[in-house]
């Protein structure tokens, strides 16, 4: 009777050392499995990834310039500038990859712009009137790219530089009136101008599909080169020149663009 006993006793020891083994260990390693997931899972990131169309609306302002190259009736070579303003409408199309917290992509917008502007030479020969110059354009489309950094703070935001390229549909004009001799010039130049553009902007999502954004650009034109034939009742030779010449001119623009959008995401 004692070895059955014994035997029993041995079992039942054993058999607790294996629950205790199994059973103390068990909790320890879940619960470092489960702190081990939650450290790798990451921080929750707001999504701007895919295809994007929206529309914009603003102004922008800046200064135009006319440079007399020839000197026309003028007696130093002559720079004057002017300020211009107008409106800025359209919209927009784009695309935006995310990698992590970075948001990079190509926008494309075209619209409606006018360098709506005009400015009277300061110093005119003395038998000049009305002597100024004008810019003026409509139609206007840009490609850019955009680099941003999307934070969670109170909503989805989104932080981005831009940079590419702006086309313009742009008329640049000098006119002067000879007061004596009953003549003078009209000269004008009308083409589609290339220039860059860089700028910023900070958007925020209004839900899954809908973001609104405002947006700032920086842009110069490439410089304008025209000429214009002198006009007069009575063709005269004198110091500055010969009746009925070709002078030429350039006009320069730069400006800044200050809008905001609505942007449908897909």
């Amino acid at each position: 009777m004692k070895i059955p006993s014994r035997f029993v006793i041995v079992l039942m020891a054993c058999a607790g050392l294996a629950l205790i083994a199994n059973a103390g260990p068990e909790p320890i390693a879940s619960g470092y499995k489960e702190s081990k997931e939650m450290a790798a899972t990451p921080l929750p990131t707001c999504d701007w990834s895919g295809v994007y169309v929206g529309l914009h609306i603003g102004g922008q302002f800046g200064h135009s310039e006319t440079n007399d190259l020839d000197d026309y009736y003028f007696f130093a070579h002559h720079h004057f500038g002017y300020g211009e303003s107008g409106l800025n409408a359209g919209g927009q199309v784009g695309y935006n990859f995310q990698f992590g917290r970075f948001v990079l992509g190509p926008e494309f917008d075209i619209g409606y712009m006018n360098l709506d502007g005009n400015g009277a030479e300061p110093h005119p020969a003395i038998d000049f009137t009305n002597a100024r110059g004008e810019t003026d354009s409509d139609f206007y489309l840009t490609f850019r790219g955009r680099l941003g950094y999307a934070l969670d703070w109170h909503g989805c935001w989104l932080l981005y530089a831009t940079g590419g390229v702006i086309g313009l549909n742009y008329d640049t004009r000098f006119v002067a009136v000879e007061q004596n001799m009953g003549g003078g010039i009209d000269t004008s130049k009308h083409e589609f101008n290339w220039g860059p553009t860089v700028g910023g902007g900070i958007e925020r999502q209004l839900g899954w599909h809908w973001s609104i954004k405002v947006e700032y650009l920086y842009f110069t034109l490439d410089e304008q080169s025209f000429s214009g034939l002198e006009q007069r009742m009575q063709v005269t030779t004198s110091p500055q020149g010969v009746g009925g010449d070709r002078f030429r001119f350039e006009g320069e623009t730069l400006g800044h663009i200050v809008r905001a959008g609505l942007n449908f995401r897909f």
